[in-house]
């Protein structure tokens, strides 16, 4: 347990990073899913782990939070890690936020 709570220690599953975000912002649920944009039933069943979100709806709640996301992968097909920053300008954040909003609720 304390492993996981180490300061850069690797977040691996959707769970997780969710519970993380909250927890670092002093945020409930509900707070969250206002800030991303989701119901608030769609933070709870990822953070019960009862469904596991595209990346993209971990994006969307990490940037509704105010985080940048780091995402380093294994390319199989060129045998290297990989790592990418993944942040988004106003301008994007507002017109993720007219683009299919309904789709998750």
């Amino acid at each position: 347990m304390a492993e996981s709570r180490r300061e850069g220690a690797l977040l691996t599953t959707a769970a997780q990073i969710v519970v993380r975000i909250r927890a670092e912002r002093g945020l409930s649920m509900s707070s969250l899913a206002v800030l991303a944009g989701v119901p608030t039933s769609t933070i709870s069943r990822i953070e019960s782990g009862q469904v596991e979100p595209t990346l993209g709806m971990i994006r969307r709640i990490a940037l509704g939070a105010g985080y940048h996301l780091h995402l380093q992968y294994y390319d199989l097909f060129s045998g290297k890690l990989e790592e990418h920053v993944v942040g988004v300008s106003a301008a994007e954040r507002t017109s993720e936020a007219d683009d299919g909003d309904d789709s998750d609720r």
